[in-house]
């Protein structure tokens, strides 16, 4: 018979006896120290990952990253010469997602008893790269036209780097995981866009 606090398993300990007769005689109380984890001790901290699923977690997170849409000015009609400005709605933020697991407790090695597990997981918007009709690539979100352009496309990409961090608490402390690279996510938009010259004669 045991019952345990977050840091002692306290027990009852009984004698059996086998040949006299009497079967079972009280003997004390006897107390051990617990050390619940989630990975064994012998585990090294950076590779106790208990419940980690790179492609669970990047599906979790990709989830809360919005599509992007692409407003430019001036709005319909560029001029070659004149500063195109664009941005992107929503402005990319830093996402996240929260993933519960449920892992036995290799500490004590007590099959039975089961560590909650939280990983925190993030999606970062590291970049933003822009591609224009003319073919050429900036960071920034801005192009001065030189040619005309009928329709072009104006492009975006997004790149988010994700990563994990996981939290679990032995019943009286919380204690943190490693964080782990999950991967990256990239989310594009497109708008189409013409560039017209003010005086095409002129040459």
């Amino acid at each position: 018979m045991i019952y345990s606090t977050p840091r002692t398993d306290n027990g009852w300990t009984w004698e059996v006896n086998c040949t006299g007769t009497e079967d079972v005689r009280f003997i004390g109380v006897t107390s051990e120290p617990r050390a619940p984890n989630p990975c064994a001790t012998a585990t090294p901290a950076p590779s106790c990952i208990p419940g980690f699923s790179g492609a669970k977690f990047l599906a979790a997170v990709q989830g809360e990253v919005p599509n992007e849409t692409i407003a430019a000015y001036p709005a319909d009609v560029g001029l070659v010469g004149v500063p195109v400005t664009v941005s992107l709605s929503p402005v990319p933020i830093t996402e996240s997602a929260e993933i519960d697991v449920s892992t036995p407790d290799a500490g004590d090695q007590d099959p039975g008893e089961i560590i909650h597990v939280v990983w925190i997981v993030q999606a970062v918007p590291e970049s933003v790269e822009w591609s224009w009709p003319d073919g050429t690539r900036t960071v920034g979100g801005q192009w001065i036209p030189q040619v005309y352009v009928s329709r072009g496309p104006i492009e975006a990409q997004v790149v988010y780097d994700v990563s994990a961090t996981g939290f679990w608490s032995d019943g009286v402390t919380v204690h943190r995981l490693s964080t782990q690279t999950v991967g990256t996510i990239d989310v594009g938009a497109t708008i189409s866009y013409s560039v017209e010259q003010v005086q095409p004669a002129l040459g």
